[in-house]
Formats: C-alpha cells, structure tokens, sequence
C-alpha cells in the first residue's frame, strides 16, 4: 500500500518529514478528527532480519507501558502489510541541543540548568523504576514543549533495553560521545550507563562542548576510557555542580551515584523538589522560569 494511502486510512496528514533512516521515516502530522499535532514513524520491516521486528516490537512495548509527564506519550501503533505506524506525543519547541546552541549561544545561567536538568533527572528516574535503560540519553533526545519550551520530554526509546531479571547486558550500542567506558569497552553494563550520559550532558549543558571529543572512534574511546574532562567555568557555576559532574563520570560504574542519590545532593534538591510539583504544568513551570 503507498504510504499516502496509509496515513490516509488512519486520519492523518502529513505536514513535513522530520527525518529519514535506513528502515523508514519520521512525519509530522495532523489527526483530522481533531487538528492535533503528531509524531509518527513510519518503519517497514526488514523480513530478512528477524531483530529488526523484534526491536520494533521492544520499542512499541516500552512506549506502551510508560505515563510520565516527562516522557514522550506514545499514541498508538498500527501493523500494515510490512510496515509499521508509531504514533506519539510532538514536542512542540525542538531539543535541548538546539535550545543550547542556537536559540542560547551563550553559556546558560546555572538555575536555567538545573530548570532543564532536574525535569530530565525525573523522567530518567521513572525510566529506571521500571527497570529500563534509555541508553541513548543526548541532547538531541532531550524534547522541549510548552508554551515556552519549558516541559521536559525524554525522547527516542528505540534503542532501550528492558532488565531481565536485573542481569547486565553488553550489547554495545548508542551514540559515541555519550558511550560509558564499560561500553567501549564491550563490558556488561546497567543502568550507571546511562547516569554517565547524564553526566556528559550536564558538561554539555555548562560548556557547550562534548566532554569527550575525537577525529577518530579509536580516540574517542581512549578519551572516554580515560575519564579526564576539562573543569567547567567555576566563575560562572558552583563548585557543586563540578563534583556533580566528577561523580557521573566515573570510569567505575559502582562509583556513579544512582538516580536518587543524585536528586538527594544539596545542589539538586530544590530544584527537583520545585520542578516535581509543577511536574507537566505549562502555567506553574512558566512562572518559576520568569523568577530565574
């Protein structure tokens, strides 16, 4: 079936693509029972490789079973001939990487960080509660909607793992500059390796640099396996968020504090506290944004 006739047969008009991948693309679109706004990919599976139906299906099962106001809502998802339709939540005001480096060039004030960071912190948590690693916690998969781009939305499940039985797995997969050591180094690996993304985003979001930068895959790893990044600007930021970052990026997984130990340091606190109670609401988010 053409894949026209398929949005068409479900309701939905495509507006724009918002991008293209090996097995198929990401639309924005409009329900036209109701005029809202919606994501969807649309993936056609690869008959010949049988993970590939299975990651779709992981995707869709990981989606299916989380309600957080800082995750991604998923919608639904239709089976036709050998595609598959994910609908879900559109993040109205982009991502945190074109927050930091195109609509706030300049290095963002310490409370606007903890604003941002504390909201992804809550939805990581939620992730790890339901014994999920995101594994490709960026930037990029970091989703702003809202009014004015305050709500946080963690993004882009499709290469989340699910613990079975709490055992560590070693699949080496995600986004280089963000890869814990214990992935480079092909390694089991829990969730610590996602609070080592969540430390090389903090860096990212004090110095609008990577923490760990090379030309080449082989430095890159000898840079992350090293653990050695540049301090932050202790002019600009307290010393707290320094020692923050330190403990995130330790090369020893056992080291990383857990989610809750994280929301329980001094300098985070409040913040979380703060941001947990207008947890989703576009009003109350706005007018703590305004006092910043």
């Amino acid at each position: 079936m053409d894949f026209i006739k398929r949005f068409k047969k479900h309701n939905l008009k495509i507006l724009k693509t918002i991008g293209k991948g090996t097995y198929g693309n990401v639309y924005l679109c409009e329900k036209q029972k109701d005029n809202t706004l919606t994501i969807v990919k649309d993936i056609e599976l690869n008959i010949k490789l049988q993970d590939h139906k299975q990651d779709i299906a992981n995707e869709v099962k990981i989606l299916s079973k989380m309600n957080h106001p800082n995750i991604i809502k998923f919608y639904y998802c239709y089976y036709i001939d050998n595609n598959v339709m994910i609908s879900m939540e559109y993040a109205t005001s982009g991502n945190l990487a074109e927050y930091m480096y195109q609509w706030c060039p300049k290095l963002i004030k310490q409370q606007m960080i903890l604003f941002y960071f504390c909201q992804v912190l809550l939805g990581v948590n939620y992730i790890h509660q339901l014994d999920i690693i995101h594994r490709d916690l960026k930037a990029e998969n970091i989703l702003l909607t809202g009014k004015n781009g305050l709500i946080v939305k963690i993004g882009d499940f499709g290469i989340s793992k699910m613990l079975a039985s709490a055992k560590k797995t070693s699949t080496v997969i995600g986004t280089p500059y963000y890869l814990a050591p214990e992935l480079c180094e092909g390694k089991p690996y829990d969730t610590k390796s996602d609070i080592w993304a969540l430390g090389c985003l903090l860096y990212e979001m004090c110095t609008h640099k990577r923490a760990f930068e090379s030309e080449t895959l082989v430095g890159l790893i000898k840079a992350i396996t090293s653990g050695s990044v540049h301090p932050i600007d202790l002019t600009i930021y307290d010393r707290g968020l320094q020692d923050l970052i330190d403990s995130m990026l330790s090369i020893l997984p056992d080291k990383r504090p857990t989610i809750k130990e994280l929301i329980g340091r001094r300098i985070l606190l409040p913040m979380t506290y703060s941001v947990f109670l207008d947890s989703g609401n576009d009003e109350l988010l706005n007018i703590m944004f305004e006092k910043f």
